[in-house]
């Protein structure tokens, strides 16, 4: 479970701020990070369509989230790239994934993706530092 303290501001997972995306996710066998959502039609950029930056801030924060779940880190991140393969709808079911991949010189590695009925609607690579 995290730590109450990790971040608890943050707008996307943080307990304590008011307006944020309620984000919890959940370690699967101490490898992959799981999570499922609905996002709010707030969040849209096109109408019904969810915004690229929360798209971002999805996929950044549970790689960001993973690291700290599977092994205590509280990593930045240093470099995040994203692919949008297709537009997402708010108001539907969202589940997000997340798995650390082979940690680079200085940098933790991972990847994300988000998925609507097993079909990828984004995904991207991250490059985390300490």
């Amino acid at each position: 479970m995290m730590n109450k303290k990790f971040h608890k501001n943050c707008f996307a997972c943080g307990k304590h701020s008011k307006n944020n995306l309620r984000l919890e996710f959940k370690l699967l066998n101490n490898k992959t990070l799981y999570g499922q959502f609905k996002i709010h039609k707030n969040y849209q950029g096109y109408d019904n369509i969810l915004h690229g930056g929360i798209i971002s801030t999805i996929l950044d924060s549970s790689m960001i989230n993973l690291f700290y779940m599977k092994d205590g880190l509280e990593l930045k991140t240093a470099k995040l790239n994203i692919c949008f393969r297709k537009p997402i709808p708010t108001e539907k079911t969202i589940t997000i994934s997340a798995i650390a991949d082979n940690n680079t010189l200085h940098f933790y590695r991972a990847k994300s993706q988000i998925k609507i009925d097993n079909t990828v609607f984004a995904d991207a690579e991250g490059y985390f530092k300490k």
